[in-house]
């Protein structure tokens, strides 16, 4: 399921507007109904955090990732840090918030 749809559907089982969505991540209604439509491909990662928290998803899954590629960069711990910084790719933030994903998952299994 792609973030279009996801956005949607989550939006609809929670009878949300695009309004009340705007408000909680900070931008128009407008621009919740663009990300909707798929008419704004790239997302600033403090708003896709922030969409995530609106819809009651993990932002991993509005990203498309699933738990199981965190694995593929578990023993990277250093070279993910040391490159988490907002110049980063879409891919590489897909990478960063996998693997913060899988370090709390971890402390939270140590529980």
């Amino acid at each position: 399921m792609n973030i279009q749809e996801i956005i949607k559907i989550r939006r609809e089982e929670l009878a949300l507007t695009y309004e009340a969505i705007g408000e909680i991540v900070g931008v128009s209604k407008s621009t919740v109904r663009k990300w909707e439509k798929g008419m704004i491909e790239n997302m600033r990662r403090d708003k896709l955090v922030l969409l995530a928290k609106a819809l009651q998803v993990p932002t991993t899954e509005l990203l498309g990732l699933e738990l199981a590629d965190a694995h593929e960069y578990a023993d990277e711990p250093e070279t993910v840090a040391a490159h988490a910084t907002d110049d980063l790719t879409p891919e590489e933030q897909k990478k960063v918030l996998e693997f913060i994903k899988f370090i709390k998952s971890q402390r939270d299994n140590n529980d």
